[in-house]
């Protein structure tokens, strides 16, 4: 069994960087802007679900989609199988280095119909290697649409290539540990893929 840590490493540099950007937003007590740290979730005022502990995942390379939004039909939906953990690497965290501003800005975001369709499909979480499946202006609106359906959004997963490169299209196993901050919007979490190796 092959493991791969998709969760950003932290150093005090990014740290820094991270609450230097976020001096030009307005956070809640400083629990909540260490939530948003890294590899997180964004809970959305939703309670995190036991069950979602250990999922099932897939993983979908998108790099090759720029100028425009990831589509739903840039990948396989029939794939997809309820509750799954699915990942979408587009080489964003990789190429321009998280906490940057050319990271945070980046135009890299999934559709609002690929949104849709993922959570008719009722995937219980969404992994992403950029700042959120919808930039800005709809992040926090994308976000609350998904959570209210069960789905949590997981930004600034790394290793994705390495995923890719394991995966492929193959199912795999996905181990997603927040921690348990009070009166955070978002959690840091670990998360771990276990892949069966290639026959």
């Amino acid at each position: 069994m092959q493991r791969i840590d998709l969760t950003l490493p932290l150093s005090d540099g990014l740290v820094k960087a991270v609450e230097s950007l976020a001096s030009k937003h307005e956070y809640g007590p400083k629990v909540d802007l260490f939530g948003h740290m890294g590899t997180h979730l964004d809970l959305m005022n939703k309670v995190y679900p036991d069950d979602y502990f250990t999922l099932s995942g897939r993983v979908f390379d998108v790099r090759a989609v720029t100028g425009r939004e990831v589509e739903a039909d840039d990948i396989d939906l029939d794939l997809i199988r309820e509750r799954d953990f699915v990942f979408f690497h587009s080489g964003c965290l990789a190429s321009l280095g998280y906490a940057t501003k050319e990271y945070m800005s980046a135009p890299v975001q999934l559709s609002w119909d690929l949104l849709g369709k993922l959570v008719e499909k009722g995937v219980a979480m969404i992994g992403v290697d950029f700042a959120g499946v919808r930039q800005q202006a709809e992040h926090r609106k994308a976000d609350m649409f998904c959570a209210d359906a069960g789905t949590f959004v997981v930004e600034n997963i790394c290793a994705l290539e390495s995923l890719v490169a394991q995966a492929g299209s193959k199912a795999f196993m996905v181990h997603c540990y927040p921690m348990r901050l009070v009166d955070a919007t978002g959690l840091p979490c670990r998360v771990i893929a276990e892949v069966p190796p290639q026959k």
